[in-house]
């Protein structure tokens, strides 16, 4: 038998195969609802994902401090828990764009100018 704990694991894992698939054939409106939830820092999946590492954390901090767990997975986990965290909190800078684009009535623009393609700036965070 399956303990519990691994079952709804699989399942997780499995809708969350399904959400990537279902995201990658969406369209702009509905890819903006989808991350807009995803990415939420408190309440969406990768809010949740942070938590879930974060107490992850901890229980590694009482394993490893009893011996059971070597002390380097608890840190390696302490500091996916902050990086997790950080990223989250960078992207919920972007959250009401999402939710702007998410809203729109219709997403087809009236001057040809407008459709053009403009450059990506990707950003980066120095630490």
């Amino acid at each position: 038998m399956t303990p519990p704990a691994t079952t709804l694991t699989d399942s997780i894992t499995r809708q969350l195969d399904q959400l990537s698939s279902h995201l990658s054939q969406a369209g702009p409106q509905q890819a903006a609802q989808i991350l807009q939830q995803v990415l939420d820092a408190e309440n969406g999946i990768l809010g949740r994902l942070t938590a879930l590492v974060g107490t992850g954390t901890y229980v590694t901090e009482h394993h490893a401090q009893s011996g059971v767990f070597p002390a380097e997975m608890w840190l390696a986990l302490g500091r996916t828990a902050n990086t997790l965290h950080d990223l989250a909190l960078d992207l919920d800078e972007h959250q009401e764009v999402f939710e702007e684009i998410a809203s729109r009535r219709s997403l087809t623009t009236s001057s040809p100018a407008a459709t053009q393609a403009t450059a990506l700036v990707a950003r980066g965070r120095h630490r």
